[in-house]
């Protein structure tokens, strides 16, 4: 096996009021950035008064939207440029610590705010960070797992249909993840359902696309036992304690995976989905992956061969395998209530079908592995997605 490197935040803590570890943290002025549902619960003034106990002053960016754009980047990084922070902190599910991880970046290196967007991706391999600040990500959605990976995904919205870019430095990986399950408790059931989604999706599209790894292994087939038994519990009772500390950490477990391994397909067209029409992540995720999957199955088929063996899925060959794991797929889809096709979603048709030929072409633009494929076998998914067609393996 060649030598690889393994990163991930150099502090990580977790379990249920693990939130505690905040008032350890030492600083002069901290930033913190959300977006405003967290001030409404009061997660924004709880930490708050734990980095102010250690004598920390702190400023709020609380106007982190749903896929932050470059934009919000540039506010952060501007105000950050002000009140100069030792420390940044993000707070919330993954579009506000992406945010602030990005905005990170262009405080650390602010020739990148000069930068035309369309530089920033490749300027990203020599950034530098740590000279100005920490930074500290604490989840309250149990499926990004921002908190401990290299990447920050941001949306162009200067563009129509608007495109999202993943920007990624391994320097980018937070300094200390705080895994409270306590924070997630309060994610109604549709955004448990489709965060749980996201957090699956990252570990079995990292596993069949992976070459094999003993530790990236060992992580997401754990993160997919644990989304296989936790999420309908964690959807059907957000009151239910373990389920949530256990779907808290697959989604952590995932992250670390993915972030030391790699995604492709299925992402590259989720986030051009979620982007162009405001679908969910996790949801864009849950109507994509069954046909990348089949797509994809002459490539990956021993892998997934392999996944479904760890799973316990018992089946006489690698295609028999797929077709239980896909199989799978669609009954935890149903019983968490996420629909069967993108049509189902309620989204405009007629705008969706006008934008597909871009949406593709912005997919296969942002990188998709684990082989090229042309526009129209990119559409051919959306299309398959948007009916719920009946899934065939080649």
């Amino acid at each position: 096996m060649p030598m690889r490197m393994f990163i991930v935040p150099r502090e990580i803590y977790y379990g249920w009021g693990a939130l505690e570890a905040l008032k350890g943290v030492k600083g002069e002025r901290a930033l913190i950035v959300t977006g405003p549902r967290l001030q409404k619960v009061g997660h924004v003034d709880k930490v708050g008064a734990m980095l102010k106990e250690n004598g920390i002053e702190t400023r709020v960016f609380s106007e982190v939207e749903p896929e932050p754009s470059k934009e919000t980047v540039v506010k952060i990084a501007t105000l950050a440029q002000e009140f100069q922070p030792d420390l940044l902190v993000g707070l919330g599910g993954g579009s506000n610590i992406d945010a602030g991880k990005a905005a990170w970046a262009f405080y650390e290196n602010p020739d990148l705010l000069t930068m035309a967007w369309s530089d920033v991706r490749g300027a990203m391999r020599r950034v530098v960070f740590r000279r100005k600040a920490r930074y500290v990500a604490i989840p309250t959605t149990s499926g990004t797992a921002s908190e401990v990976t290299s990447i920050a995904v941001i949306t162009d919205k200067d563009v129509y249909p608007a495109v999202k870019t993943a920007l990624r430095s391994a320097g980018m990986v937070p300094d200390m993840a705080i895994v409270d399950a306590e924070l997630a408790a309060t994610m109604p059931p549709h955004l448990t359902a489709d965060t749980g989604f996201d957090a699956l999706t990252h570990a079995v599209e990292c596993y069949v696309l992976t070459p094999p790894s003993d530790v990236v292994d060992g992580l997401a087939v754990r993160a997919t036992q644990t989304v296989l038994s936790w999420l309908p519990k964690a959807v059907a009772d957000g009151q239910d304690k373990t389920a949530r500390e256990k779907m808290h950490m697959a989604s952590t477990m995932a992250g670390m995976a993915f972030s030391n391994g790699r995604l492709g397909l299925v992402h590259a067209c989720g986030h051009q989905l979620e982007s162009s029409t405001g679908i969910s992540h996790g949801r864009s995720l849950a109507l994509l992956i069954d046909y990348a999957l089949a797509y994809l199955f002459p490539s990956i088929s021993a892998r997934i061969g392999e996944l479904a063996k760890a799973l316990g899925l018992d089946a006489a060959n690698d295609k028999e395998a797929a077709e239980r794991l896909i199989a799978w797929l669609a009954q935890l889809r149903k019983e968490i209530g996420i629909p069967s096709s993108i049509k189902e979603t309620g989204i405009d048709e007629a705008k969706f079908m006008a934008n597909l030929d871009k949406i593709a072409g912005n997919a296969i633009a942002t990188g998709i592995a684990p082989k090229e494929m042309t526009p129209e076998e990119v559409k051919a998914i959306y299309l398959k997605a948007w009916e719920g067609a009946k899934v065939q393996l080649p």
